[in-house]
């Protein structure tokens, strides 16, 4: 039995996504694929744009096997811990053969070398990081530029270019973490990488003949009626994904930055500068920033305009503001268990093989966590369930309806 994991946030499930799903299945000879996906927040430190049970389902309908669940506190924080819950989680279960990511790069080399040098932080890389901040760089930006010294210093074949190129890549820096995870845990896990094909990461606008970014996506959907999605849309997202998309956007279940305006507002005005240090990514700067600025707040994407300054990036903060709303003051050093939101019925013996090789306890039903888990993965799971009532309450207070608690959510079986 060979599988295959992923870690993504399929927000939403585009066509890249598919190319990939198809390639580990027929090219890599994967008999299972399993996806670590992002819950109901994000990375870039917002809301997924529709909820996580449906993102899985669409994961399951395009080929996936089976969808756990990464923990709202490796989902929303930075690409190290992202990367390395997701990794864990992969290693864990124990079946994982091969760990398949996409990146702007397409070949291993690059992600090997780097992935070492962040691993055993030479003394001229650290010389070179402390340099670089101390210039007054962003800590990714001096990580990069430390690195990119480092190795020019030990690979002349390659050029100053093409090291900054592959370095600015958003999935190219996920993917060395990927890498640096998998070498740090020792894991008999293989990584594989495909080259990332049609819009860049950050691209705002659907391309024509190509994948698209899923910010273009959820940019469009945002901008236009949804009279005009289903044909604007169903050349970029495989017909299951759009599906469940259009569904979500006909029951007026999507769910954007603005919709954390208010709440995000009272949190803010519960804390102190000190109260505000104890989260994850808030600085003694960034904290005195927030008491000053926040009588001026307009919003959530424009009160992290007002914040960004030089040494701060946007997505740093977004993802500060979020741990504040979310109440997430730490982020664990080890997953301790592992969530299914959905599985496919015939990848019965991929769930035997997990429970018969896994280290790691396998939650099918949420309200079976408090007789499962205990201390640091109880509290663990409660903080990722209490992210998703509010998540649900965004929705529930929109339509006047009753809330649906996270206990009361079904795995998703197709």
């Amino acid at each position: 039995m060979r599988t295959a994991g992923i870690i993504a946030e399929y927000n939403p499930f585009h066509a890249g996504h598919q190319k990939q799903l198809d390639y580990v299945r027929h090219t890599c000879g994967a008999d299972y694929i399993v996806i670590v996906m992002s819950g109901d927040f994000v990375q870039r430190g917002g809301p997924a744009l529709y909820s996580k049970h449906q993102r899985a389902e669409a994961a399951l309908r395009c080929g996936a096997d089976l969808v756990l669940e990464l923990p709202v506190s490796a989902s929303s924080a930075s690409a190290e811990f992202f990367a390395r819950c997701g990794v864990e989680i992969l290693d864990r279960i124990g079946v994982t053969d091969i760990l398949c990511f996409g990146s702007e790069e397409g070949s291993l080399p690059l992600f090997q070398a780097s992935a070492e040098v962040l691993l055993k932080e030479p003394d001229e890389y650290r010389n070179a990081l402390k340099n670089g901040l101390k210039s007054g760089m962003s800590f990714p930006l001096a990580r990069a530029y430390a690195l990119e010294a480092y190795l020019l210093q030990t690979n002349s074949q390659i050029s100053s270019a093409d090291y900054h190129r592959f370095l600015s890549e958003p999935n190219n820096i996920l993917g060395i973490e990927y890498c640096r995870s998998i070498l740090a845990l020792k894991s008999r896990i293989q990584p594989v990488t495909l080259k990332r094909e049609g819009s860049g990461y950050h691209q705002q606008h659907l391309p024509e003949d190509a994948a698209p970014s899923a910010s273009a996506v959820r940019k469009w959907l945002k901008e236009h009626p949804l009279s005009e999605a289903e044909q604007a849309l169903k050349n970029h997202l495989p017909k299951p994904s759009l599906d469940l998309l259009l569904e979500a956007a006909r029951n007026d279940r999507l769910v954007f930055e603005e919709d954390l305006d208010t709440l995000l507002a009272c949190s803010l005005f519960t804390e102190t500068r000190d109260s505000l240090c104890q989260y994850p990514d808030v600085s003694r700067e960034l904290a005195a920033r927030i008491i000053r600025f926040r009588s001026q707040y307009a919003g959530f994407a424009p009160f992290t305009d007002l914040l960004k300054t030089k040494e701060l990036t946007r997505t740093r903060i977004q993802r500060a503001l979020l741990h504040i709303l979310l109440r997430i003051r730490s982020i664990p050093s080890s997953p301790e268990y592992a969530r299914v939101l959905g599985f496919r019925k015939d990848a019965a013996p991929l769930l035997s093989a997990i429970k018969k090789e896994g280290t790691i306890p396998l939650l099918t039903k949420a309200a079976d966590a408090p007789r499962i888990l205990s201390g640091s993965a109880l509290q663990s799971f409660e903080e990722t369930v209490s992210a998703s009532n509010i998540y649900e309450s965004i929705l529930a207070c929109r339509q006047h309806t009753p809330l649906l608690h996270e206990y009361q959510k079904p795995v998703r079986i197709i």
